[in-house]
């Protein structure tokens, strides 16, 4: 057990964010005026997400999401559920301008964010003033702040964000003109009518220093967010804990967890091992002598680091150097218990660092609790024919989060099994409270997460503060972990919540296996849902290929040619210029592609390259067969092996999207080991449609040694 000691100065630190914080109908003064600083000091402070949901305070979000989704209230149905034109979709449109924003009340816009920003302006309008408080060209908005809150404002793989919160007292509006890029998001709250907010008031050096503050705070993920109190405990603990057997942490009185760090011992080498270890081991939160628990998931998935060890870190989890930490805090009134099973047939070693601090039983009483589920297929009681069954009128959407009565819903992590093809097209929905078309439709799953269009070459993982992608094969292949925070931004709800997120578009075509560990907020006597899932139905989740195989031909998954040297899994060296990568090709039907996929470079100049690695199994004479894509602004291709020009060129032009078929490029003599295709662009076919643009493209389905 776990002793504690008073923590006078927490307690006043507790009760001050009580008031400044809406929180309790007894506090109203400070509660009804939040300053600027208030909501600057919500980007840190993971303590108010604890406290008692507002009633009429709302966080959801304006996009770019395709308009052409609806629901016909006459007969409870969803008509084009998904629709995906959601670079096109706006609020509204004023001559070549575009409304982002449009809210009336008092409020605050968190988040904005766009794939693909460019010189037109941004102009935000606060409390009807017909000068905007900002107005610059919108990828120069993004540019200098960036530049400025470095923490705050940042890319992730060609998605651009920021967190400067713009506050508002009556309304606010975002107009960006012509030119200004494609897709966007802007999250937001709007609080209770009769909150006196105080208006954004410009980049004053008050709030220079603020907004330095808290992106230092953002920029310094992995360390402790909390105050250092004298009165904080720290214990640290090492498990052992014997196949099929429990190890418990007990904790007395009334307090809040608020770091809990875990670190694996004597990892097995091998990475799956590794990866159904932390799968055999979990965690079970038990908050005030509760029998059933409010936390469960696998380890790793609680830390966000699934499968496997992943290293990443963000404001309240993260893996570093193969510790995994949680800084979320978790209250509890009346004691706590951290339960460790081990439901594997080795034993295993955990070394333990818990945080905790002591709480006055009556504040503690009053808060929310911290909860987690985990869960790959749970739909909670819905109706599954109306979502991943194709026809339902709700497809593809699947259920992240569904819970009934009062909380905030503050994240999730995610890992997607999927085998070929892009998995992020899937758009985030948000119903709140009853909704019947949600107050958040998002753009796609990785704009979602803060990212765009797959991941950036060389398509490494990345973190920041409340986002993540911590494993990533390449282009997004096989499969991804990502993981997405709400801090500042969380989702209240006073009666019910339901989080979806789409499965497309491998719902339709193939099998997409996800899993997610859903976090929130909820009080003290709601009920965690969501079941313990059985070792089966948690470990090694991918399917195997006996079963991909077996699959019904309405989902079947895209045939592979058993002796290929798939496109999208070689190396590429080097290209001349322009950019590579894997394309999704199950759209086209016009040709038949290994897998469903290819690898593509585009924008190659004349006389260029692109030089790929290929292996060759043992040393002797081949007959070098490739499947190469032809379409209306292909390229013609001169090829070469290790330097030495092989067969005659390939042209890849044809009028409509297809394949050449196995061609021979001739035989070469090769060696055990790997070599290096090159292909060169010398031309365009006469009929080429990109003949005056001086690019070529190129794309290579698979090759084959025979």
């Amino acid at each position: 057990m776990f002793k504690q000691r008073p923590t006078p100065r927490f307690r006043m630190e507790m009760i001050a964010i009580l008031l400044i914080l809406p929180a309790t109908a007894g506090r109203v003064s400070a509660a009804k005026q939040p300053t600027y600083a208030d909501l600057v000091a919500r980007l840190t402070h993971l303590e108010r997400l604890a406290t008692p949901v507002v009633a009429g305070e709302k966080t959801f979000a304006s996009t770019s999401h395709d308009r052409g989704m609806s629901y016909d209230p006459s007969t409870d149905s969803y008509r084009n559920w998904s629709a995906n034109r959601d670079g096109s979709g706006c609020i509204r449109r004023v001559g070549d301008a575009q409304v982002m924003v449009d809210l009336e009340g008092p409020g605050v816009l968190w988040r904005t964010w766009s794939a693909k920003a460019g010189v037109g302006h941004i102009k935000i309008f606060l409390d009807g003033n017909e000068t905007p408080v900002i107005n610059k060209p919108f990828q120069a908005y993004f540019d200098d702040l960036e530049k400025e809150f470095p923490g705050l404002a940042m890319t992730l793989s060609r998605g651009r964000n920021e967190f400067v919160p713009i506050s508002f007292a009556e309304s606010c509006k975002v107009v960006v003109e012509k030119g200004w890029g494609m897709y966007f998001h802007c999250t937001h709250t709007l609080f209770p009518e009769g909150t006196k907010v105080e208006t954004f008031p410009g980049f004053t050096p008050e709030v220079v220093a603020q907004l330095k503050k808290a992106s230092d705070a953002w920029n310094e993920c992995g360390s402790n967010p909390y105050s250092n109190d004298s009165g904080t405990v720290t214990e640290k603990k090492a498990l052992t804990i014997e196949p099929r057997q429990t190890e418990s942490l007990s904790l007395a009185g009334a307090g809040a967890v608020r770091a809990l760090k875990v670190k694996p011992l004597e990892l097995p080498e091998d990475k799956i091992a590794q990866e159904d270890l932390l799968r055999e081991l979990t965690i079970s939160m038990f908050w005030d002598g509760d029998t059933s628990p409010s936390v469960w998931a696998p380890l790793g998935d609680f830390f966000a680091t699934s499968p496997g060890i992943n290293p990443f870190e963000t404001l309240v989890m993260g893996c570093i150097e193969g510790k995994f930490y949680s800084y979320w805090y978790m209250p509890y009134a009346d004691g706590a218990q951290i339960v460790f099973t081990n439901d594997g047939k080795e034993t295993r070693k955990l070394e333990l660092e818990l945080e905790t601090v002591e709480l006055e039983k009556s504040a503690a009483a009053r808060l929310l609790r911290f909860n987690a589920a985990w869960h790959s297929d749970d739909f909670t009681g819905l109706d599954a024919k109306r979502f991943l069954r194709k026809g339902g009128d709700r497809w593809p959407d699947w259920p992240l989060l569904v819970v009934e009565g009062k909380g905030r819903y503050v994240g999730m992590t995610e890992h997607i099994w999927k085998f070929g093809g892009w998995w992020g097209e899937g758009d985030e929905k948000f119903f709140i409270d009853g909704e019947k078309y949600p107050s958040t439709v998002g753009t796609g799953s990785e704009d979602y997460i803060g990212y765009a269009w797959a991941a950036n070459p060389p398509f490494v993982t990345f973190d920041s503060a409340l986002a993540a992608v911590s494993r990533l094969r390449p282009d997004a292949q096989e499969d991804t972990s990502v993981c997405r925070f709400h801090v500042c931004d969380d989702l209240p709800f006073s009666n019910c919540f339901q989080g979806f997120i789409e499965v497309m578009p491998n719902g339709n075509c193939r099998p997409c296996v996800y899993d997610t560990c859903v976090f929130w907020y909820a009080e003290q006597d709601a009920k965690n849902p969501y079941p313990i899932v059985a070792l089966d139905g948690r470990r090694q989740l991918r399917p195997s290929r006996e079963q991909r195989d077996a699959v019904p031909s309405t989902m079947q998954m895209p045939k592979l040619h058993p002796d290929a040297i798939e496109g999208e899994h070689l190396k590429v060296l080097s290209i001349g210029s322009g950019r590579h990568w894997v394309q999704n090709m199950s759209s086209y039907r016009d040709g038949q592609w290994s897998g469903d996929t290819q690898l593509i470079w585009t924008k190659g100049k004349q006389d260029e390259a692109i030089e790929i690695e290929f292996p060759a199994p043992k040393t002797g004479q081949y007959e070098l067969m490739a499947v190469f894509t032809k379409a209306g602004d292909y390229g013609i291709f001169e090829m070469a092996v290790d330097g030495k020009t092989i067969g005659k060129p390939i042209d890849l032009y044809d009028p409509k999207v297809t394949t050449t078929g196995e061609v021979s490029l001739g035989t070469v003599q090769l060696h055990t080991g790997t070599h290096v295709l090159k292909a060169t662009a010398i031309g365009h076919n006469e009929k080429s449609k990109d003949t005056h643009a001086g690019n070529h493209i190129f794309g290579l389905d698979y090759l084959r040694l025979k």
